[in-house]
């Protein structure tokens, strides 16, 4: 019996793989600087860093933990207390966090629009099986749904999944402009920053394609106004872009029409990262010396139903350079599945992704 004990417990161990950690990545030969390392390429020995959240219900907890992750892997020596301050911009909560310390000054923003669309999801509260703090008061599901399909009707498809289509539809564009709102905000009180000072961009799904979509129409704007000229600085500064969770293949088929029937295939147009890409020559930033070009890296959980990787031809011409890295977020059940809510939602509870991103490949020697 001990033996059969023993024997069970190692085909159970061995049957709940994560062919991902540590995580991989995709293009052989490939590397990129971690926000640390990014320090002391700038002449003011600081970098930036923007994060914007997914689809999914989130709060200011969901920025302050992401901060503390990336700043614990940086493995840094305090010279001061972080400084923590939350400020409302048209439903958009503002979470800064300053951390001074002998690698640099890491400023961090992060941005928390999933409130916006609460309203609306609240509308789905009445096919909730076991009500969140959104539906609470709501009727009970009449119904008996089995444990896990009823977690994923709840969180997947009433809260997450939800966003993408209030985003996708006609609320877009009023999204857009709180997001702008926000950003200039968010942007402010770096209006005076050096054109050298890298900038890093943490987004997360649904959160690439708000971020970006708003930066590709504030450039648009007239030269002299205050939205196109924000946008451009920012495009300028960047330095890396870190994406979980990729999602802008699907959610640019919502913005393609069917092609002509004497087609074979259809062309695909371009994206809204691209669009934002092809800014870079005519921003403020030339960076002569400081970061030779942006790199793009996308953080990706094969198991992850609702991501997928980044084409580096696709971004080749914009003259990028695009790493996937691949990741396992949750355990492969006896290889056959992944929980497909925890493999989406897990980027940031995943430690691969924000060492990775603190520190870079190879490791930044400043993280060891």
């Amino acid at each position: 019996m001990k033996r059969c004990g023993v024997l069970a417990l190692v085909l159970f161990l061995t049957s709940c793989a994560l062919p991902y950690r540590p995580a991989q990545l995709l293009e052989e030969g490939s590397g990129f600087p971690g926000i640390v390392e990014l320090a002391s390429s700038s002449t003011e020995r600081a970098v930036d860093v923007l994060l914007v959240h997914g689809m999914c219900s989130h709060d200011d907890s969901w920025a302050e933990k992401s901060i503390a992750k990336l700043v614990e892997a940086m493995k840094l020596t305090r010279s001061s207390s972080p400084i923590r301050q939350s400020e409302d911009v048209g439903g958009i909560s503002l979470t800064r966090s300053t951390v001074e310390s002998k690698a640099g000054t890491f400023r961090f923003v992060g941005m928390v629009w999933s409130p916006l669309t609460k309203p609306l999801k609240k509308q789905l509260c009445y096919d909730q099986t076991v009500k969140s703090e959104l539906c609470d008061g709501s009727p009970p599901y009449p119904a008996k749904r089995a444990g896990l399909n009823a977690s994923f009707k709840d969180t997947l498809l009433n809260d997450c999944l939800a966003d993408a289509l209030i985003y996708q539809g006609k609320a877009q564009l009023d999204i857009k402009r709180r997001m702008k709102e926000a950003l200039l905000a968010a942007t402010a009180e770096r209006s005076g920053t050096s054109t050298d000072t890298p900038l890093v961009v943490v987004s997360e799904s649904l959160g690439s394609k708000v971020l970006f979509d708003t930066l590709a129409d504030m450039v648009e704007e007239p030269e002299s106004s205050l939205a196109a000229r924000t946008a451009q600085r920012t495009i300028g500064r960047l330095a890396i872009i870190f994406m979980n969770a990729n999602q802008i293949p699907i959610l640019s088929l919502a913005e393609q029409t069917l092609p002509d029937a004497s087609l074979r295939e259809a062309t695909q147009p371009v994206d809204s990262l691209q669009k934002l890409l092809r800014e870079r020559p005519r921003s403020l930033l030339e960076r002569a010396g400081s970061i030779e070009r942006l790199v793009i890296v996308a953080f990706t959980d094969p198991n992850d139903l609702l991501s997928y990787v980044l084409p580096p031809e696709r971004y080749r011409d914009e003259g990028v350079q695009v790493v996937n890295v691949l990741v396992s977020n949750e355990p492969t059940l006896l290889g056959k599945i992944e929980r497909p809510d925890t493999a989406h939602r897990g980027y940031s509870a995943n430690p691969d992704v924000p060492s990775l991103m603190s520190c870079g490949v190879p490791k930044s020697e400043a993280c060891r």
